[in-house]
């Protein structure tokens, strides 16, 4: 299928390492023009010169005016933005004490500053740009969005479900298609090596680990013109939470 992406230009936040480097990637295979946007020079270039990038940015995004002189970078790198994908977000902290004790008001505030406040910095900068043809913003949230256990991680994706579904109301009219995506536990280049991570991953209803490629495959659709009735969309890539009916 031709997802009519050639020629088009894409953002690709926290696109740097794991998800966020494979969607760029995908892109890039479909005729994309990616900058990416990361905190860490080092990375990004490694990132760049691996999937093919035009260019990279780097801002924190829990700051607006780095996030806007990131954006305008980002824009006359590439002469155009047609696709934001928003996928910088704070790595889960390993071995935390879930529920009301295991509770950080820092760190549940860190989560939401960078993954909710920080995916609107990006669109509330692109959003002009974006105007100027149409095109597509995805939101990378979490499984967490609908699953209890990690107070913070339930908080912060389920507020970019929130946040897409306004964004979705609010630029469907200028030709902005908006949707959001919940991958599971995937394996990406961090945890490829890891026996005991792709077992964990391998316990959905298909039976096996979801890797970042095919999560990234989701992702292109969604942000090509092929895939823009999607519009306020939330879609799970977990390969199937067994027991679990979503209406």
């Amino acid at each position: 299928m031709d997802l009519r992406l050639t020629g088009h230009a894409a953002l690709v936040t926290g696109g740097n390492r794991g998800i966020g480097k494979a969607i760029a990637s995908a892109l890039v295979g479909e005729g994309v023009s990616v900058v990416l946007l990361g905190r860490d020079d080092e990375s990004l270039r490694a990132a760049q010169m691996e999937v093919g990038a035009r260019g990279t940015v780097r801002a924190d995004t829990t700051d607006d005016g780095q996030v806007r002189a990131a954006v305008d970078a980002a824009v006359a790198l590439l002469g155009r933005l047609d696709i934001v994908v928003n996928c910088a977000a704070p790595r889960s902290l390993p071995g935390q004490v879930k529920g009301l004790a295991g509770l950080d008001d820092d760190d549940l505030l860190r989560n939401v500053d960078t993954k909710v406040l920080g995916y609107l910095r990006v669109v509330r900068a692109a959003t002009p740009h974006l105007r100027e043809r149409g095109g597509a913003v995805v939101n990378i949230s979490g499984i967490n969005a609908r699953t209890t256990g990690s107070i913070a991680g339930s908080i912060r994706n389920i507020g970019v479900v929130a946040l897409t579904k306004n964004l979705a109301d609010e630029l469907g009219a200028d030709g902005i298609a908006v949707s959001c995506v919940h991958p599971g536990m995937t394996i990406t280049e961090r945890n490829a090596h890891d026996a005991g991570a792709t077992n964990t991953a391998a316990g959905n209803a298909l039976g096996r680990a979801v890797n970042a490629a095919e999560v990234a495959d989701l992702v292109a659709f969604l942000a090509s013109p092929r895939g823009r009735i999607t519009n306020g969309a939330i879609i799970t890539a977990d390969g199937g939470r067994p027991g679990t009916i979503w209406a």
